[in-house]
């Protein structure tokens, strides 16, 4: 594990700024908010391990809340001294991990990859008959849509359990100008193609379902289609709702099989998947795997994709490459950090050197 080799300053890179043993309020909110949503994982945990898992949760659970009231008498008692939602996230992890409770929402990560799939050939028949700036727009949107489904945000959560017209909320997303919004310097590099201006691009995936299938495997289908070489870097292991590397591979085979063009850009070697090594669903591009660096070395574009690995973790990462942040903003803190509110749309775009 090293840093990933496409950061400008590997040295004084920092996946996460916030620091919330500075930030009293927000350290009182993001606790909270963790310790009402590990109640959440540990039902869904019961649903997925059957009652079986009854001491595994009540083991987790008193262990987590242990460690909160460690955090709410002194904030610098995690290891490293350091406390901020990427320790969090991996406080919750380790502590679920260590009871056995390994992937608590698979069982919800393959209902809604199914559904997403059922409706993935419509999405995609959408687009031959889209053209140009509109056909990008639209992808683009897509993403915004897709990335609705979370199950780490509690504003969201709610949609695990609820059927959605994934083209209306595709219509009915939020309109331009967008809380950040570099489109257009976007889209004028997105119509150049073809030829691609991009040779390959690394994508950072984000959650199961309709993030994964209807908002991200469109988008880089299209930019296979143009001539870029696309690889597809998700989690070692499970965490949350996120695609894993073997899930990625599976739902991409399961996908092809309805999609000849998709098919024959797998056959042509313009796919490829690779663990990043990690298991949050944010992302320390401080240690990442070598089977990711090795397929990035020679990539041109980098694509953070979901709330936190685009803006929660990254947003300020300096890259050696043109880079694009893509992200809906569904918790208020996050969004209201960056001067936005929930369900906020970010398109960040920064072409190397700038």
């Amino acid at each position: 594990m090293s840093h990933f080799c496409l950061l400008s300053h590997p040295e004084s890179y920092l996946a996460h700024d916030w620091d919330l043993i500075a930030d009293e309020p927000s350290r009182q909110l993001w606790l909270k908010h963790y310790t009402d949503h590990f109640e959440v994982a540990l039902k869904y945990a019961s649903a997925q391990y059957g009652r079986m898992s009854g001491k595994s949760c009540a083991t987790a659970k008193q262990q987590f809340a242990q460690a909160i009231s460690q955090l709410q008498a002194d904030p610098a008692s995690l290891p490293g001294g350091k406390l901020n939602v990427l320790e969090l996230c991996r406080l919750r992890d380790r502590t679920l991990r260590a009871n056995g409770l390994k992937d608590v929402f698979k069982h919800v990560k393959d209902r809604e990859n199914a559904s997403a799939m059922a409706l993935y050939p419509e999405v995609v028949r959408k687009l031959h008959v889209m053209n140009g700036a509109d056909k990008w727009l639209h992808l683009v949107k897509c993403v915004f849509a897709g990335n609705i489904f979370d199950l780490g945000s509690k504003a969201t959560m709610h949609l695990a359990n609820q059927s959605t017209d994934f083209l209306a909320a595709v219509k009915n997303g939020k309109p331009r100008p967008w809380l950040i919004d570099d489109y257009d310097r976007l889209a004028a590099d997105l119509l150049s193609a073809p030829p691609a201006k991009w040779a390959k691009a690394v994508v950072f995936v984000d959650n199961a379902g309709t993030d994964f299938v209807l908002g991200i495997m469109p988008l880089v289908r299209e930019l296979a289609l143009v001539g870029t070489k696309v690889v597809l870097a998700a989690n070692e292991l499970p965490s949350l709702n996120d695609m894993t590397a073997d899930e990625t591979v599976d739902v991409i085979e399961r996908l092809a099989a309805v999609d000849e063009d998709l098919a024959s850009l797998i056959s042509a070697e313009m796919f490829e998947v690779v663990s990043t090594g990690t298991d949050t669903p944010m992302i320390d591009l401080s240690a990442v795997s070598d089977e990711l660096n090795a397929a990035a070395a020679d990539a041109e574009l980098v694509i953070l994709e979901g709330m936190g690995r685009a803006v929660e973790s990254n947003l300020s990462a300096a890259f050696k490459v043109d880079t694009l942040n893509l992200a809906l903003l569904k918790d208020p803190n996050v969004a209201h950090r960056l001067g936005g509110e929930v369900f906020d749309c970010v398109c960040k775009y920064t072409p190397a050197g700038s």
